[in-house]
């Protein structure tokens, strides 16, 4: 195991991963010349007020390698890559991309001349344009007297790119027409179309996290493939395994330090990985159910019956006090639509509810009465449907009590305490009350999510990702407190694709399927027995 700090070089390349390196010549992948590097950080350190984001770090991603960046919420990822995107201005160190030191802050002309391109985690489309205005934004080259658009030429060069990813799409298709995984590859178009082969360094940040996981396949192999014709990739990812399989060397940032550069993943397995996020053991094993009493039937709590959408067809659905039930599926199987319908959000869609004694009939069932019968849904879309993000972070924990706590004047004293409590429960940091949502990290956004409605004491509780683009650590805390949940009486339903969470809390698992009836689950919930039953 390597020191902190140390920088490997050259990267050893991890079994399965990307790329391989000939002895004797240090820093070159497949497509780089001895000696060169795809991107070289130095020193880079980032301060906003008193508070240090980032110290010292040090970077170095060689052409043709797929480096992993990795750390806990918080711990510095995301500066970083605002920093390499030009949205920060680095208070010390540099960045240089193909041997050419960028400005501070970094213009995006120099991103462009100098071939580094990012795919974020909302991959940053527009639905209602065609697919080749997608890919050229910013990339037109007009005519120099006429200023107009040679749509021939910008619908070639699309399909060049294309050619270069072995994609079969057309330039013309209006991207809302798209599936999610063929919008990612239209996202990756976009940042290799600028680019020569062989040069330059594309950024994928938590790219993968809304991707469904039959998409993956194809997704890491167009990965591979940029990664061969010698482009240096760096990976910012929260799934381990994804990191074990497709990355040749990590770097692990922890409290804006650098806890390893640059270690090669034949050296790691995930365990160790996990070590090194965290800085101590990962604890492992079922998040079990309290026990029960011997002959007492718990409560149903929680009942749908004939829940139908667009895509989800007929789904009936009982869950008991004490109780998490799991939903999963994959493709065109409904599982996105339960939130809306769940919510009272779904104007096309079927069915009865019941919370507790109350019925309600879909669609048309009111979303004030739905929560005030009980029922808490935790959206996916934690900033855009959950939080407010500029109302700071006690206002947002508080939000669904502020009715009833301030008919005549809202005192702070009971805001204060709640948020407390939240701090202390569920380990939210920073502890600032006033801090905005946005200022928070992935992770401590869903566990502001979270206590915002586990705190109004809900009797059924329905969480849609609830770990999506968190890390290993705060994953295993939102497990924890739902799993809590449960012991405490309540019925909780999480609806995921993360097959290895449901498969360490859940009491039972359903697995949607698009021609099939729904496959139940009870003895066997391994995370291969889930994926086995998703795909067959």
């Amino acid at each position: 195991m390597r020191s902190k700090n140390e920088q490997v070089s050259p990267p050893a390349p991890a079994a399965g991963a990307s790329t391989g390196q000939a002895p004797g010549t240090p820093g070159a992948g497949p497509g780089g010349a001895p000696g060169r590097v795809a991107v070289e950080i130095r020193g880079l350190t980032k301060r906003f007020g008193r508070a240090t984001v980032l110290s010292d770090v040090d970077l170095t991603i060689a052409p043709g390698e797929i480096h992993a960046l990795v750390g806990q919420n918080g711990s510095g990822k995301s500066t970083l890559i605002k920093i390499l995107s030009g949205v920060h201005t680095a208070d010390a160190g540099h960045v240089r991309v193909g041997g050419h030191t960028l400005s501070q802050p970094v213009r995006p002309a120099d991103l462009s001349r100098h071939g580094l391109a990012f795919v974020h985690q909302d991959l940053g489309l527009v639905e209602d344009l065609t697919v080749v205005e997608n890919v050229r934004v910013g990339q037109y080259d007009p005519g120099r007297l006429s200023r107009r658009i040679d749509w021939d030429e910008e619908y070639r060069r699309t399909e060049e790119t294309f050619a270069r990813l072995n994609a079969d799409i057309s330039p013309h298709a209006r991207l809302g027409t798209l599936q999610t995984g063929r919008r990612a590859v239209v996202a990756i178009a976009r940042a290799v179309q600028g680019q020569h082969p062989g040069t330059g360094c594309i950024v994928f940040d938590e790219s993968t996290q809304s991707l469904p996981r039959e998409t993956l396949p194809e997704f890491y192999d167009i990965l591979r493939a940029i990664a061969r014709s010698g482009t240096g990739i760096l990976i910012v990812s929260h799934r381990l395994d994804e990191v074990m399989s497709l990355a040749d060397r990590v770097t692990v940032l922890r409290d804006g330090r650098a806890a390893a550069t640059g270690v090669p993943v034949a050296d790691l397995d995930e365990a160790e990985l996990s070590r090194l996020i965290l800085g101590r053991e990962l604890a492992s094993g079922r998040i079990g159910a309290a026990p029960r009493k011997d002959g007492v039937l718990p409560e149903t709590v929680f009942e749908a019956t004939g829940l139908s959408g667009t895509t989800l067809h007929d789904l009936d659905l009982r869950v008991h006090a004490g109780e998490v039930v799991g939903i999963t599926g994959a493709g065109d199987c409904g599982l996105e639509e339960i939130e809306d319908l769940l919510a009272g959000g779904h104007r096309k869609g079927g069915g009865r509810l019941r919370v507790g004694e109350r019925e309600f009939s879909l669609p048309g069932a009111d979303a004030v009465a739905l929560h005030d019968a009980g029922l808490a849904v935790i959206p996916q879309k934690r900033m855009q449907d959950g939080l407010a993000a500029e109302v700071g972070a006690m206002s947002n924990v508080t939000l669904p009590r502020v009715t009833k706590r301030g008919r005549l004047f809202l005192s702070p004293g009971w805001q204060q305490r709640e948020f407390r409590k939240a701090v202390e429960i569920f380990g939210i940091t920073p502890a600032q009350p006033h801090a905005p949502a946005a200022a928070f990290s992935g992770g401590n956004q869903q566990k502001l999510l979270l206590s915002k409605w586990l705190l109004n004491a809900p009797r059924a509780l329905i969480a849609c990702e609830p770990t999506q683009a968190v890390d290993v650590g705060a994953r295993l805390d939102i497990l924890r407190a739902l799993r809590e949940a449960a012991n405490e009486g309540k019925a909780v339903v999480i609806c995921s694709i993360e097959v290895q969470d449901l498969s360490v809390v859940c009491d039972r698992v359903i697995v949607l399927r698009s021609d099939r009836a729904p496959l139940e689950l009870r003895d066997d919930m391994s995370a291969e027995a889930i994926t086995e039953a998703t795909y067959a």
